[in-house]
């Protein structure tokens, strides 16, 4: 067996804590690059208060907490690497009267790192004192700060109902520091991993690392083999004079694309751009084509005032979206939100749509006022103008469409089009119609569908869901009780095209994680990252393929029998559903995310996602949206397509890999370009080692490439191997590391090592 040898421990140690000098956020005045974004009021607080003080002279801090009020100092500029610190300690002072209750945390970016914690718990005798001062000590390790970044502190009232006229008392805080670790972060226990290459081998699809958009330099940089033009604003987009609705996204208004305008239409338009610049970077392209039979109309302004479905001149006084603050665009008062009250406008179109609310929007709005009917022959010459402008599939150009987008929205995205819940059969005859006509003029044309918004869209239509039950109802018993997916990819087999192809040669399904049941907390895509959010996070990836695994979101309230809902088993689930109604279909992911760039738990989650996509057989996937550029999620891509940052990739089969805790340590075993991959995710506040064995022994030097949330991707450790063995010592927290294995080594050739 061989261990992490001497380097890499000390590489993989530079990760983990480095000497540093305290970081003082207050004496006598805030120090380090810390400013004051303190919201309690100006008058109930002071940075240069002269007595009392912690010391001999100087300044100190003085607060009145009253209404939830709070001190917040941030360094706007900075990150600090949390686990160089051991604790944070300041001293607080209770004046005449003591006993303040107060709370405090620390957070990153203005978003808290742990739940608040009392300041009494944090002093000696548990309550802050009268007239005398007392050490504040809140400890890293155990608050399970021992990894990630933060850049600011919050200390604020903790009893909100006080007397909001007065507040409490005043309070004295002074010497707030940050000190430097003196012993190791806390460590896990070791995790077994097993990789066999002999079992559960199949090809990685590189088209599972794709994007939506995103700028087109970068994307070529990165490695992304797929573009995807998708999203609401494409379900109506009119090629030929280069307009999209913003839809329900904002006003319902009609937008130009290309802003210059050098070109008439449908020549140069936004999409042209986009296939252009994707195919110039060697990335596929895949373009979203409407079915929802309704384009802006040709007439559409360039510029303000722009057609808009809700006009307030011709459908009355509107009130802002639920949970907005604009009831018209706040650039044309004339484009109304949709929505209404009964008290400012009468008409009998303003109805009630959501009772437990209380909400109204307005109905019967006509279409044309917009839009223009058109059907698959207007598309059809999209296709055809795509290869005019790109070429044929064959000879470079566009190959890949899908048939809309979150089509059983409709009713809610484009109501102001379709304001009825679609149908098993309305969807199906889209498929048929267009996906003939797209295949007509490209017969290489590969097409997806029917591209779902999320869970309840696999059992059953919108139609269903406007009555109460996203997952059954009158339009799935009409159709023999089959999941909406099941019966889309019967249709698929039971309908091919004259010569036999299908209609539609990916199903196209979308996932995000959801938010907890109550919808209050732990909303995962997002950039929240307290232990909460992120243990969910990391949690709900087993959604994505462990069939026992009941979704700690809404949809483990769905119930277990007796198509177990609540246990969503995503892709196996659709798989087997490919296998008995439609062999040879292939698997499309075309949305998903983890976060929106900037957590760490995200970023490995992203790796993770990938690598699940590559084990559980997916063909195609594209995030929501590219990673910003240098993002921490940017990160789960690279670790496979330039893990050595000279465009090294993860590429070949994936083989069997199995974590004896995968909560702990995820394991994903690859092979290919002469190496043995293996992926492994701390997801763990602590460090672990792995304990690696494998089907028959390696011998060669290795490579560990990894990232953590404070770190970007580098190499992080080295040496040799010749056994079937070989433990990593001390894997960081939140972190992603790739092993590299080659299959020959020259060192090694003849026997030489241990």
């Amino acid at each position: 067996m061989r261990t992490l040898n001497a380097l890499s421990l000390l590489l993989l140690s530079a990760t983990l804590h480095a000497a540093v000098p305290p970081l003082v956020l207050y004496d006598n005045a805030l120090r380090n690059g810390y400013a004051d974004g303190t919201w309690a009021n100006v008058p109930d607080y002071s940075l240069a208060n002269t007595s009392p003080v912690y010391g001999a002279s100087g300044n100190s801090i003085r607060f009145v907490a009253r209404s939830w009020g709070g001190l917040q100092f941030v360094a706007n500029s900075s990150e600090f690497n949390l686990v160089d610190y051991q604790s944070l300690t300041f001293q607080v002072n209770g004046g005449s009267a003591g006993a303040q209750k107060l709370q405090m945390y620390v957070c990153d970016n203005y978003g808290g790192l742990t739940a608040p914690v009392a300041v009494a718990t944090l002093v000696p005798g548990g309550a802050i004192p009268q007239n005398s001062w007392a050490t504040a000590t809140y400890d890293f390790d155990a608050a399970g700060l021992t990894f990630g970044t933060f850049n600011c502190l919050v200390i604020m009232d903790a009893d909100g109902g006080n007397d909001a006229t007065n507040g409490q008392p005043p309070a004295y805080i002074d010497q707030i520091v940050f000190n430097p670790r003196t012993t190791a972060p806390p460590a896990g226990g070791s995790v077994a991993v097993s990789v066999n290459a002999t079992a559960n081998v199949h090809p990685i699809n590189p088209l599972i690392f794709g994007v939506a958009y995103g700028d087109a330099a970068r994307n070529a940089q990165m490695g992304y083999t797929v573009d995807r033009w998708g999203g609401n604003s494409t379900t109506r987009y009119n090629w030929q004079v280069d307009v999209h609705s913003t839809a329900s996204d904002y006003f319902w208004e009609n937008i130009p694309g290309a802003s210059d305008r050098a070109h008439i239409p449908p020549n140069g338009n936004d999409a042209d751009a986009f296939i252009g610049a994707a195919l110039g970077s060697g990335i596929q392209p895949l373009m979203t084509i409407p079915t929802i039979g309704w384009v802006p109309r040709s007439d559409s302004p360039l510029n303000h005032p722009y057609f808009a479905s809700f006009k307030v001149s011709k459908y009355g006084a509107q009130v802002p979206f639920p949970y907005q603050s604009d009831a018209v665009d706040p650039y044309d008062t004339d484009a109304g939100s949709g929505e209404c009250n009964p008290a400012s406008n009468a008409s009998a179109n303003c109805v009630l749509y959501n009772a437990a609310n209380g909400w109204y929007h307005l109905i019967n709005n006509d279409p044309h006022d917009t839009s223009t009917a058109v059907d698959q022959n207007f598309q059809k010459g999209w296709v055809a103008h795509m290869q005019t402008a790109h070429g044929t599939a064959a000879n470079g150009g566009v190959k890949f469409f899908t048939l809309d987008n979150e089509v059983m929205l409709w009713n809610s995205t484009h109501r102001d089009l379709h304001p009825n819940g679609p149908t098993y059969d309305e969807i199906w005859g889209k498929a048929v119609a267009y996906g003939t006509a797209i295949k007509q003029q490209e017969p290489d044309a590969q097409v997806t569908g029917p591209v779902t918004w999320g869970y309840c869209e696999l059992f059953t239509s919108a139609d269903d869901a406007a009555r109460g039950n996203c997952l059954d109802g009158t339009d799935r018993t009409n159709h023999g009780g089959l999941p909406f997916i099941a019966w889309y990819l019967q249709q698929v087999c039971a309908n091919p095209l004259a010569g036999g192809k299908h209609l539609v040669d990916y199903i196209d399904l979308h996932y995000y994680p959801q938010a907890d049941p109550s919808g209050s907390a732990g909303f995962i895509y997002s950039n929240n990252d307290d232990a909460h959010t992120r243990d969910r996070r990391l949690r709900s990836l087993k959604e994505l393929y462990d069939p026992n695994w009941v979704s700690e979101s809404w949809m483990g309230t769905l119930g277990d029998t007796p198509n177990h809902y609540s246990k969503p088993n995503f892709i196996p689930r659709v798989k087997a559903w490919i296998n008995q109604y439609c062999p040879g279909t292939k698997l499309a992911i075309t949305e998903y995310a983890w976060d929106q760039d900037t957590t760490s738990s995200g970023a490995v989650a992203q790796a993770e996602v990938l690598a699940i996509f590559a084990r559980e057989g997916v063909d195609l996937a594209t995030r929501w949206t590219a990673p910003a550029t240098n993002s921490k999620a940017e990160r789960g891509f690279s670790i496979f397509l330039n893990y050595d940052g000279a465009g090294a990739k993860v590429q070949g089969d994936s083989v069997a890999a199995t974590s004896a805790n995968v909560d702990q340590i995820g394991a994903y075993a690859f092979h290919g370009n002469g190496n043995t991959f293996v992926l492994l995710t701390n997801k763990d506040t602590l460090t672990h080692d792995v304990a690696l064995t494998f089907d028959a022994p390696h011998v060669a030097t290795w490579k560990l490439y990894g990232f953590t949330g404070t770190s970007a991707l580098a190499q992080t450790g080295t040496g040799g191997i010749n056994s079937n063995a070989l433990t990593l010592s001390a894997l960081p927290p939140i972190s992603a590391s790739l092993l590299v294995i080659p299959d020959v080594d020259e060192i090694f050739k003849d026997g030489f090592g241990g």
